[in-house]
């Protein structure tokens, strides 16, 4: 178990000054059974009119209007984890879970997945979360991590078929590979201790548990992750969403510190 700070910074700059503008903000980390979330202050600039709820996968959002003139949106979340508490997060109900059965717009596998797939072999006791960590490791084995590869529109089948990308690559096609073998299988976004941008990494169902897998770093999910949402995939855990009024071209900032107190 480690005691986390964070600081998860962004910044959206306008050419030209905009209006009206309406944004939804998912970058603010819970306290579940594996991290407890502590000292937690939330900056948003404009403020106007800001209000906070759930989405529908249970993911923490902050919800702005602004209608007067600006040129600048930041957000700013700071706070302490407790991380690596337990190994695993209590299951969804059931209706669900079949939302993680399935493959979503980012992980529908084609030619290439379904070959890669077809080389596995399982042996008849492995168990579910055996499976997906048996494909952890050969996914690490065979893909390589190559930044400025692939983009936010790139699916898993055009990253295996490239063979690099980041880890938003790593993690749908690993929850496409989980979903071929019959296992649910999440998408998740958060912290890793270091400095950068967002993390991405995927969890999977056993048990009525979800345990977290790490595929771009081969590894097990521990206390040095800090979790923010999760969803079927990318497009379920989008940082920021908005619409606004103007003619504007936006420039966006995002810096995340994560260090050991």
């Amino acid at each position: 178990m480690k005691n986390l700070h964070f600081r998860y910074a962004m910044r959206i700059s306008f050419d030209s000054p905009v209006t009206n503008h309406r944004f939804t903000v998912k970058c603010i980390p819970q306290t579940d059974e594996r991290q407890i979330i502590e000292n937690l202050v939330v900056s948003v600039f404009p403020n106007q009119s800001l209000s906070q709820d759930r989405d529908s996968f249970g993911n923490r959002c902050i919800f702005g209007h602004c209608e007067m003139e600006h040129q600048k949106f930041e957000i700013v979340v700071e706070g302490d984890a407790r991380t690596g508490r337990s190994p695993c997060e209590t299951g969804d109900a059931s209706h669900m879970l079949g939302l993680y059965r399935y493959q979503s717009f980012y992980t529908i596998p084609g030619e290439k997945i379904n070959a890669y797939f077809e080389k596995f072999s399982f042996s008849e006791n492995m168990n579910d979360y055996e499976k997906g960590v048996f494909m952890m490791h050969r996914l690490y084995e065979d893909f390589r991590y190559v930044q400025g590869i692939t983009n936010i529109q790139t699916t898993a089948e055009e990253a295996m078929e490239l063979g690099c990308g980041v880890c938003q690559d790593y993690s749908h096609i690993l929850i496409s590979l989980c979903h071929l073998a019959g296992i649910p299988a999440r998408y998740v976004v958060g912290m890793l201790t270091g400095e950068g941008a967002s993390h991405a990494w995927v969890e999977i169902y056993q048990d009525e548990k979800w345990y977290a897998l790490d595929p771009t770093n081969n590894l097990i999910v521990d206390d040095q992750h800090i979790k923010i949402s999760h969803g079927r995939d990318y497009r379920d855990c989008l940082i920021n969403q908005g619409v606004f009024t103007g003619c504007a071209k936006q420039t966006q900032e995002i810096q995340v510190v994560v260090e050991e107190n």
